[in-house]
């Protein structure tokens, strides 16, 4: 049987609420494994507890109880720096850094110099089908499907085992979220990356392998 690339046993995360309401629990006891080379879809209604979940496990959010394996390792193992170049998430809106877009790709191997740098940086345009050309324009200029694929061109250079996607293709229209989506396969079908991805939008999912539904912070159903 293959071994999951992360394992998630009872994550529960709870925050302050107003003085009058008392803590909030955003996570209840969820608990699910990814395989290498998995896509798992997350789906629910808003404020189920999705986006929560990614940011839990990117280290973002403290949980309050629950354990996390990343390739057999309990999280606690690892340095968090490490951790997160392991498992990447990208937020649902794309982040592009100031300078160019070569400067937001030059940038992963200056936080992490063990990295090897591709000898053309055009290698990681090339990844995710964004034209060299692009190399010396300001990021921050680019169309906001560009902006997801140089997000995930910077990801990919950390070579994670696992990326964790925020509706990657909700702010896209039709032509663009297909081609984000369709990447994404393409990108995890080598077995090297597993993703766990989020979307209101059941059309955005058809990549996954099996999909977990979140109710209210807990896991309800499995497909």
């Amino acid at each position: 049987m293959t071994a999951p690339v992360l394992k998630v046993d009872r994550l529960r995360v709870v925050v302050a609420g107003r003085r009058s309401h008392g803590a909030v629990m955003l996570l209840d006891g969820v608990s699910f494994s990814l395989l290498p080379g998995e896509v798992l879809g997350l789906s629910g209604p808003s404020g189920c507890g999705k986006s929560t979940l990614l940011r839990a496990l990117a280290r973002l959010l403290e949980p309050a109880e629950g354990n996390v394996w990343l390739n057999g390792r309990h999280w606690d193992e690892l340095d968090v720096l490490e951790y997160r170049k392991q498992v990447c998430y990208l937020p649902q809106v794309p982040v592009a850094l100031a300078g160019t877009v070569e400067d937001n790709l030059r940038y992963v191997f200056g936080l992490h110099r063990e990295l090897k740098v591709p000898g053309v940086p055009g290698e990681l345009l090339d990844r995710v089908h964004l034209p060299r050309r692009l190399l010396g324009q300001a990021a921050t200029t680019l169309s906001v499907g560009e902006k997801q694929r140089l997000a995930l061109a910077r990801a990919l250079a950390l070579q994670p085992g696992v990326l964790l996607l925020d509706e990657p293709a909700s702010a896209l229209d039709s032509p663009n979220a297909q081609h984000i989506l369709d990447l994404l396969a393409e990108v995890c079908s080598g077995g090297k990356f597993s993703a766990l991805i989020t979307s209101h939008a059941v059309e955005h999912l058809r990549i996954a392998h099996r999909r977990l539904f979140l109710e209210e912070g807990s896991v309800v159903s499995r497909e």
